[in-house]
């Protein structure tokens, strides 16, 4: 059986960068990476908020249907395909992705762990916590220098949207978590290290 490990936290709490620093650590040929941001639906898809505006910031803007197909066929040993999402940058032409089966299976996503059918696919369940000016200042930066979005935007998102979503949705799902790893200002080394022993003796179990 393959072991697969889910990561779930607020926008900017560094997901993403967890999962990077385990892709450039762990052998490419025992473990698929995959991020839910590339299953966001359409924006015409997406219901919008109270004020009318499209909100990416709640389970609704997921295509939950599609992301549970693919991982039961990723399951089943099968690969699966999804188009890439760009943050809806006009500028970029989004790639077809493929996802192989593999040993082991590293997942991230706000709201990864949100669905429980989805959530109990996960062997280990990993919520990364980071205090609320981090997350802040982080988004703030992210989103101004990789996304090229005006600053009040970016602040108005947050406090309208962003915030709200992590309190409501987010946020609880760290109950569902196995181990919570607290990002303090950027500090992931131990957890990283921690996590790529543990992944590397799985891989290589499973090969065995």
């Amino acid at each position: 059986m393959p072991y697969w490990v889910g990561i779930t936290g607020g926008s900017a709490s560094g997901k993403t960068f967890f999962l990077q620093a385990l892709q450039k650590a762990l052998p490419e040929n025992l473990v698929t990476f995959l991020s839910t941001d590339h299953y966001y639906k359409d924006r015409h898809l997406i219901p919008p908020d109270a004020d009318g505006k499209i909100n990416f910031d709640t389970p609704a803007a997921i295509d939950v249907d599609k992301l549970y197909q693919d991982l039961l066929a990723l399951r089943q040993g099968r690969p699966v395909y999804q188009r890439e999402y760009t943050f809806n940058n006009p500028l970029l032409t989004p790639r077809m992705l493929e996802f192989s089966p593999a040993p082991v299976l590293i997942a991230e996503g706000l709201f990864l762990f949100y669905w429980a059918p989805i959530r109990e696919l996960f062997d280990l369940r990993v919520f990364i916590e980071a205090p609320e000016p981090y997350r802040f200042i982080k988004r703030l930066e992210r989103d101004e220098r990789e996304r090229g979005y005006e600053r009040s935007h970016i602040i108005e998102q947050y406090l309208t949207q962003v915030l709200p979503a992590y309190e409501q949705y987010v946020a609880p799902l760290q109950r569902y978590a196995h181990i919570v790893i607290q990002n303090n200002y950027g500090d992931l080394s131990p957890a990283i290290d921690l996590m790529v022993h543990h992944l590397s003796v799985v891989a290589k179990g499973a090969i065995s």
